[in-house]
């Protein structure tokens, strides 16, 4: 017999099932070679193994609306373009559409990437400047 005292909950949040795609990339001439935006949308779904189920499921669109999307009669809506490419794994989608004016995707540094590659060069140089006054000084005392 079941607890009067239960109560209930209605704020309660869903356990999210969708999977995520291994990280998967493919040679960018293929990415290039897709004919329209529908095409490439296509590859980098079917490149991340996942169902379109599982694909429009995590972005909360509707079935009919990602099938126009592979059928190049709709877009990806710009604000979903990161969840998407998050989902899928990849930046297939969004490369082919920088490769359409003439340019490609670079993963931009943060600021702490930025400041250790620079101080990793700077430990390098002066590695490099120790090494030839070191050589320099034993050079003369041998002379």
């Amino acid at each position: 017999m079941a607890s009067k005292n239960l109560t209930r909950v209605d704020d309660q949040g869903e356990l999210s099932l969708a999977r995520r795609a291994e990280p998967n990339e493919v040679p960018i001439e293929m990415i290039r070679r897709q004919r329209s935006a529908g095409a490439a949308f296509a590859l980098a779904c079917q490149s991340s193994g996942l169902e379109d189920k599982e694909i429009y499921l995590a972005l909360g669109v509707d079935a009919g609306y990602f099938s126009r999307i592979k059928a190049s009669s709709a877009t990806l809506q710009a604000d979903l373009v990161r969840p998407f490419c998050e989902v899928v794994a990849n930046r297939i989608y969004p490369e082919w559409l920088a490769y359409q004016i003439g340019c490609t995707l670079v993963i931009i540094k943060t600021e702490a990437e930025r400041r250790a590659e620079e101080a990793e060069q700077r430990a390098k140089t002066a590695e490099a400047e120790n090494r030839l006054l070191r050589q320099l000084v034993q050079g003369r005392a041998m002379a």
